[in-house]
């Protein structure tokens, strides 16, 4: 039995997470813990009678022995604690196998160092609405915090190719002329495939200390929640066979903030999403802050789509490192959203190409808007801005509007790229930055490098601006891919109403600017330093001959 005595002086070091709300950054009505032995208690009894004493699953029936199911038990804990006016239900070192646990108002579940919670196999401890290890409907002032461990024990088979997926389709054509295994993993349909957290329609959510591993679906999955702390967590997949394994959804949210965590998952590790449900319309994702987190994923480490029902703005992602990544950030629209207000700031990014199933060329950045069907509605992206980045990309970086909407209102500084050769026989690298479809475009500071011992035989431009409008490039460096290619430093297609200044050639320049296109004019080029370049500025067949002024 346990001791009163040293329970008193356990309970006398529990302190409250409303008194942490301004620590640390920690979002207004947010619940957080800093300590794994702090645990949060309200005034309510528990199963022994004593009040505030946190609500104990082996009190309920729980073992900490994976051979015995703990779903009821857990289950049993959280009534009881939220029938009790709330708390925290305490899950003590050892070993549980569970299904859905769903959490109620004002319950905080603890996971101390030392549990682990196994996802059970058994598909009757799930309802087909609750399809989650921990699971939240309309609640409000939840969490679940500690230093413990869930997984999701994901299982995977290696098969051959179901279908084409058409985000990659010249991607899966270009590995098999390169004589790639055209095989990739699926999710075993033996094993229980779920998500590990959903959190539905909830308020004043805080995840905080745990580590999240081996889930066979999204692991955290955030629909129309309002006030979300994500803080120190740790989430893994496998880098090569965890399909659909994201790191965190935010879907549909708003005022949610995310930091000081470390996520590695093989689809997305941070992204943001605005999907209908329910029958319901798609609520907008906005006010989103992402900081201080370390990054890898074999598709984007920081992504937003591709689904984008309703609009996506006002989001930080900001002092992140992004490491052994296949890309390094992304947008994606495809259904008729405005993505605006963006900014993605202080990164270090190091990408690595991965196998051909996976989305992303082991670029720095991809922006994409596009239709996802012939009737799906056209959105827009504008005010994005890109800044104190420093990369290691492999794959071309592409920031593309669609031929009826531009993108608006892009501004890229502080950027220094050095380009990599691509560890993998399916080669897809081309420019080292290509930008097409920008109306109001801002390059300041921008720096790109290419590696001096290997090389790539398809490498071209630094930098290719194809029907950009309203342009203006400010100190850039670089030169084309190969010394001895053709290809010019800045590739200029179809733009208008253009500066160029205070840019240089580096050394080994064949043309610094190259000019084409009929459509070509109004371009300003001032204080620019070519000597190092064998020609300042060519000219392709169709371009009037003042389309370029210089001062």
């Amino acid at each position: 039995m346990e001791d009163k005595n040293k329970s008193g002086d356990w309970l006398s070091r529990l302190s409250s997470r409303r008194s942490l709300l301004t620590h640390g950054g920690a979002m207004l009505g947010t619940s957080l813990l800093v300590a794994p032995t702090e645990v949060h208690s309200r005034t309510a009894v528990s199963s022994d009678g004593a009040r505030g004493v946190p609500f104990d699953v082996k009190k309920f029936g729980a073992t900490g022995f994976r051979k015995d199911n703990a779903t009821k038990a857990f289950r049993d804990a959280v009534q009881a604690c939220a029938s009790g006016g709330g708390g925290v239900v305490y899950v003590p070192p050892g070993e549980y196998t569970v299904g859905t646990v769903q959490l109620l108002d004002h319950v905080t579940l603890h996971i101390e160092g030392g549990a682990t919670l196994f996802l059970s196999q058994d598909r009757n401890d799930y309802v087909r609405e609750k399809w989650a290890m921990i699971y939240a409907e309309n609640a409000k002032n939840i969490g679940v915090t500690g230093r413990g461990t869930l997984d999701g024990l994901a299982q995977y088979d290696y098969t051959e190719m179901r279908g084409v997926d058409p985000e990659i389709s010249k991607e899966i054509e270009i590995a098999r002329a390169a004589g790639i295994d055209m095989r990739r993993y699926y999710r075993s349909r033996e094993s229980v495939n779920t998500f590990m957290l959903i959190m539905n329609d909830c308020t004043d959510f805080s995840l905080s200390g745990v580590s999240i591993i081996n889930s066979p679906l999204w692991t955290v999955r955030l629909n129309d929640c309002d006030r979300v702390s994500v803080r120190g967590v740790y989430i893994y997949s496998d880098l090569e066979k965890g399909v659909n394994a994201d790191g965190i959804d935010i879907c549909s949210s708003r005022n949610v903030t995310i930091s000081d965590s470390v996520i590695v998952t093989a689809d997305d590790a941070i992204v943001l999403k605005a999907i209908s449900r329910g029958g319901k319309p798609a609520n907008p994702v906005e006010n989103v802050a992402v900081t201080n987190c370390i990054l890898s994923s074999s598709s984007t480490p920081l992504m937003i789509g591709t689904e984008t029902e309703a609009d996506i703005r006002d989001v930080v992602f900001n002092n992140c490192v992004i490491r052994n990544s296949n890309k390094g950030f992304g947008i994606n629209v495809q259904d008729g959203a405005t993505v605006s207000n963006i900014i993605f700031s202080n990164l270090t990014i190091e990408t690595s190409r991965r196998h051909w199933n996976w989305w992303g060329d082991s670029e720095m950045c991809k922006f994409v808007l596009k239709k996802r069907t012939e009737s799906s509605r056209l959105g827009k992206i504008r005010d994005i801005i890109i800044d104190n980045i420093v990369a290691h990309p492999m794959g071309t970086s592409t920031i593309t509007g669609h031929p009826d909407q531009p993108l608006e209102n892009i501004r890229i500084s502080n950027v220094q790229m050095y380009m990599e050769p691509e560890n993998a026989k399916d080669k897809r690298a081309s420019h080292a930055m290509k930008i097409e479809g920008v109306n109001e475009l801002k390059i300041r500071d921008l720096s790109i490098r290419w590696t001096e011992g290997e090389t790539e035989a398809k490498w071209e431009s630094a930098l290719h601006l194809k029907n950009v409008s309203d342009f203006v490039i400010d100190s850039f460096s670089g030169r084309q891919g190969l010394k001895t290619a053709a290809s010019p430093a800045i590739l200029l297609e179809n733009v208008t109403e253009g500066t160029i200044r205070d840019s240089r050639a580096l050394p080994g320049a064949n043309t610094f600017i190259h000019v084409e296109g009929g459509a070509s004019k109004d371009i300003l080029l001032r204080d620019n330093r070519v000597k190092d370049a064998r020609k300042g500025i060519t000219f392709g067949d169709k371009v009037n001959a003042k389309a370029v002024s210089s001062k």
